[in-house]
Formats: structure tokens, sequence, C-alpha cells
């Protein structure tokens, strides 16, 4: 057929809903991170310090299996907010170690290859671009941090006596909003890493130094000016007091010499909150110049 004699007519079938497009991003990104057998061998080893953790509600729940015990039956099994603390502290840890491996690579390849422009000529924003790549950071570290919290403070409250669950049904308020904050901060702080950086390595080294150079140099503040507001640098040690707050155990040994009243938790949480703004301004200013306009 010659070519003028083409019928060229626009697609009118079916779009996807604009409320979910950014999922697209997110699908194909989980689907090309599943193809590597290192980051599913890593997803496994971040959860399973939570089979450890329901050993432990199993056999504190479980007068038998503590008699079997050298030790006997004895007051050390008690599943209550310091069991919790330590569980969410070592899965925001390991939720910290997968973000490294798979925030980095989130944004880079598509700088380096010239493919954002390709996203934003569609009926595609940068906030649906962004949220996308978020989604995935989002569901892989809630997947590490708080649905296995949520599912041990389940399996607990299955296996508990007397109303146990009525009683501290007001854990699941600190799991919920410490996760989202921790999730939250780490998933912005990877993408705009690798928004600036393209080289994974490098990108990685950053982030470390994004938690560990602020917080050296807010201790040599603290100890030349002999305040302890300095902390505010520490990311981590901001997260630990809110954590520490939320579930009412600042003792936890793994949680470091806290006092509340060094740094009020307001100001803990607004220094979270202003950092995951600052890196929403810091993304926006990498993407914006390359957003496509369309007539």
């Amino acid at each position: 057929m010659a070519v003028y004699k083409r019928k060229y007519t626009p697609y009118t079938g079916p779009l996807t809903p604009e409320w979910s497009r950014f999922f697209v991003l997110t699908r194909y990104a989980l689907a090309d991170l599943f193809k590597s057998r290192f980051f599913v061998l890593l997803l496994i080893l971040s959860l399973v310090p939570c089979l450890f953790f329901a050993g432990y509600i199993f056999i504190a729940n479980n007068k038998t299996l503590q008699l079997l015990l050298p030790t006997g039956p004895a007051d050390m099994f008690s599943v209550e907010a310091r069991f919790f603390t330590i569980v969410m502290i070592v899965q925001t840890q390991a939720a910290f170690l997968l973000n490294c491996w798979v925030g980095p690579v989130l944004i880079a390849g598509d700088l380096t290859n010239g493919a954002l422009p390709l996203f934003l000529s569609r009926p595609f924003g940068r906030a649906d671009y962004v949220l996308g790549k978020l989604a995935v950071l989002g569901l892989l570290l809630s997947a590490v941090t708080c649905v296995p919290c949520l599912l041990l403070f389940t399996l607990q409250a299955g296996l508990a006596k007397d109303g146990w669950i009525w009683s501290h049904l007001w854990m699941v308020v600190p799991i919920v909003l410490c996760s989202a904050i921790w999730i939250l901060m780490l998933s912005l702080i990877s993408l705009a890493v690798s928004a600036w950086v393209k080289l994974r390595i490098v990108a990685t080294g950053v982030i470390f130094i994004l938690f560990f150079i602020p917080a050296g140099v807010g201790e040599m503040f603290n100890s030349i000016m002999g305040t302890d507001w300095g902390r505010l640098l520490n990311l981590s040690y901001m997260f630990r007091l809110i954590l520490g707050k939320g579930f009412r155990e600042p003792s936890v040994r793994l949680l470091g010499s806290l006092d509340w009243n060094e740094i009020p938790i307001p100001a803990a949480w607004g220094v979270l909150v202003f950092v995951c703004l600052l890196l929403l301004v810091i993304l926006d200013a990498r993407l914006r110049a390359r957003e496509a306009v369309r007539g």
C-alpha cells in the first residue's frame, strides 16, 4: 500500500489510570531486581533475624520448652516493648544495608542512558517518576521492617494469654510511624544520591558518609561547645531517640545512652522531616532540567 494511502490515527484504547501510572516503573524495577541472585540472597538474609525472634516468642509462650532449657523457666523470656524495640533496631539496620545496594541504581541508569526524557515525554510527570522509584524502596524496606514486626506482634498476640493484645495494642503505632520515617528518609537519600552519582560503589560510599561524617562533626561540636545539640546531625541517633520514646524504652542497650531531656522529641522529628524535604528539593533540582514539554 502506498504511504499516502495509509491512515494514521491516534491510540484510543484503554489507558492506565493516572493515580497508578507510577506503579509501571515500580513493577519493572522490581522485576529487574529479582533477576539478581545477590539481591535475592541479601533480601533473605535481611529476614533471617525474624526467624530467631519468632522462635524466641514461641519459647516465651511455651512453659514446657522453657523447662527443657538448661536454665529452666526464667523471667528473661518476656515479649514486651523492649523486645520489639530490639526487633526494630535490628531490622532497620538490615533495611539500611539493603537500601545501600538497591537505591544507587534506580535513577542513575536512566540519567546515564538518557531514558528520562522518554518517560517524561509521555503522560507521566516528574512526580510520577519519583513516586515510582520511591515505591520500589518503600515496598522492599517495608518488607524488612514494618511487615515482619507486625507479623511478630500478631504471633505474640496469638500465643499470649490474658488479653495481651489489648494492653499492648499501642505498640502498633510506633512500629508503623518509626518504620515509615526511617524508610522515607533512606529512600530519599538513595534516590537523591543516585540522581547525582553514576557509579554504584561511589553512591554507596556517599550514603555511608551522609550518616557517619555529620555524626562525627556533631560530636566535635558537642565537645567544643559543651552541649548536646550537635547530635541533631546524627540521623541514626535521632531515629533511635524517636524509637525509644515511642516504645517508652530509653534504656535498651542497643539504643545507646539516650536521655529524652537532651534533645526534645519534636526536634528529632523536625530534623528527620527537614532532611526529607531537603532531599526532595535536591532531587527535584536534578530532574527539573530534563523534563520534556508536551504541546
